[in-house]
């Protein structure tokens, strides 16, 4: 088995064990990247998207990288694993994550979050009304 899809495998099963717990989303993902070995990269409010809140990213040692959304409900958290095409993507949302807390609050993160997910829509990931 491929170092990917060993760590794709991984993170499900993570992102299983993790999904019934009653616990706020950043829990569930911090959860989840310390099962599944990952590094957090972002856990992040989406602002305007129509279907979801929240988006976070974990990195794995594959260079693949475990995305999970959270629905406008807070009910449903759907997932995906992707590969180094969207790091152009997720590298503003990175860098973001890891400005002082008052840089952050001065900077807006809207922009390239909504790329970022309209980049996973249109390959397929999250497909609106589909996860």
């Amino acid at each position: 088995m491929a170092a990917d899809e060993l760590d794709g495998l991984v993170f499900g099963m993570a992102v299983d064990s993790v999904r019934a717990l009653s616990v706020p989303f950043a829990e569930k993902v911090e959860e989840i990247a310390h099962r599944s070995h990952g590094a957090l990269l972002f856990n992040l409010r989406i602002d305007g998207d129509m279907e979801f809140q929240r988006v976070a990213a974990i990195r794995y040692p594959s260079n693949q990288t475990g995305v999970l959304v959270l629905d406008k409900q807070g009910l449903l958290t759907s997932h995906c694993m992707v590969n180094g095409t969207f790091s152009h993507f997720i590298a503003p949302l990175e860098d973001w994550n890891t400005l002082p807390l008052a840089t952050q609050a001065k900077t807006s993160i809207a922009g390239p979050a909504s790329l970022f997910i309209g980049a996973l829509r249109n390959a397929g990931y999250f497909a609106r009304g589909r996860h």
